[in-house]
C-alpha cells in the first residue's frame, strides 16, 4: 500500500508511482482521495514547505482540487492561480498548468485555455495547459478550432460593417485575442500536431 506519505527506504519508482496513482484516483472522482487532497492542499496554502504535500504528490492534490471547481465555486482555482503567480520555480508552474484544465466544468476549462495564452504563461509552457480531462476534450477541441486564422478573419469580416461605436473597443480587443490564439495554435499545429491529438481524444468514447 503506497498511501500518501513516503515510506522509509522506498525506491524512486515507488515515489513516482504514488503520485501517478493518486492523480488517477483524483481524476476518477475517488472521494477519499479528493478529501485527503483538499486537506493537504489547505495545509500547503498555509505553509508552502509543509511535509504534507511534497512535490511528488502535489499534482494529485492540484487535480483533486480542480475536480470540484465550478463557475460558482472558484476558490480552489483561484488558490492555484495564486500559487502559480507566487512561485518562481518553473517546475512548479508547469505542474500547476498541467492540472488546471483537468476541471470537468467546460466554462472553467475555457477560462484555463485562454489563461495559458496570456502574458502570464511563457510560450514554451503553454502546451502543459492544454492537458484537459475527459469532460473538457470537446471544449478544448472547439477552442482549438476557433483559434485559427481562418476563424479570426471570418469574425473580423462579419463585424466589419456591423460594429457600433459603443462596442468598438471590446471588439478590437477580442479580435486581437483571437489573432494571438491563432498564431500560437498554428505554431503548435506545425510542430506537434496537437490539433489531431485533441480531435482524436475528443472523439473517443468514455
Amino acid at each position: 500500500k503506497l498511501g500518501w506519505d513516503p515510506i522509509q527506504g522506498e525506491s524512486h519508482l515507488d515515489a513516482m508511482l504514488r503520485g501517478e496513482l493518486l492523480t488517477a484516483l483524483a481524476q476518477f472522482g475517488h472521494n477519499g482521495t479528493q478529501n485527503e487532497a483538499s486537506r493537504r492542499f489547505d495545509a500547503f496554502l498555509d505553509d508552502r514547505n509543509t511535509a504534507l504535500l511534497p512535490p511528488d504528490i502535489r499534482k494529485a492534490a492540484y487535480v483533486a482540487v480542480m475536480q470540484n471547481v465550478t463557475t460558482s465555486k472558484r476558490s480552489g482555482y483561484e488558490s492555484l492561480l495564486r500559487v502559480y503567480r507566487e512561485t518562481d520555480q518553473s517546475q512548479e508552474k508547469t505542474r500547476i498548468l498541467g492540472s488546471l484544465a483537468s476541471c470537468p466544468n467546460p466554462e472553467i476549462v475555457l477560462e484555463v485555455l485562454n489563461f495559458v495564452l496570456s502574458p502570464e504563461v511563457r510560450s514554451q509552457d503553454a502546451i502543459y495547459g492544454v492537458s484537459v480531462g475527459v469532460k473538457g476534450r470537446e471544449t478544448a477541441w472547439r477552442w482549438l478550432k476557433f483559434s485559427s486564422y481562418e476563424k479570426a478573419n471570418e469574425v473580423e469580416e462579419f463585424f466589419a460593417n456591423r460594429s457600433k461605436l459603443s462596442i468598438a473597443r471590446t471588439l478590437k480587443q477580442s479580435l486581437e485575442r483571437v489573432h494571438i490564439n491563432a498564431k500560437w495554435v498554428q505554431s503548435i499545429q506545425n510542430e506537434q500536431r496537437l490539433a489531431e491529438v485533441v480531435e482524436e481524444l475528443s472523439s473517443r468514447k468514455t
